[in-house]
């Protein structure tokens, strides 16, 4: 998940250039499989913080809020490309 969010990121700070403006849809790595590459990430990452934690409270808290607060927003940002 750590990669996944590094490696989008570095996606769409590149995707326009000093100047330039609009919209343009992010491609490669994760954006290949789903259009909202970097919430992706950030959920694994932090789903797979939990496991590892051993399913402890705090690890399952952060976990489930995340989802709960990028998930809605990684489906409106899906929504908006179709």
């Amino acid at each position: 998940g750590f990669y996944i969010n590094l490696d989008s990121d570095d996606i769409l700070r590149k995707l326009r250039k000093p100047g330039e403006s609009g919209y343009k849809i992010p491609r490669g790595g994760m954006f290949e499989y789903v259009s909202g590459a970097n919430y992706f990430g950030e959920i694994v990452e932090w789903i797979g913080y939990a496991i590892a934690m051993g399913g402890e409270l705090p690890g399952l808290a952060f976990a489930v809020c995340t989802v709960c607060n990028i998930g809605p927003r990684a489906l409106s940002h899906h929504k908006w490309y179709l």
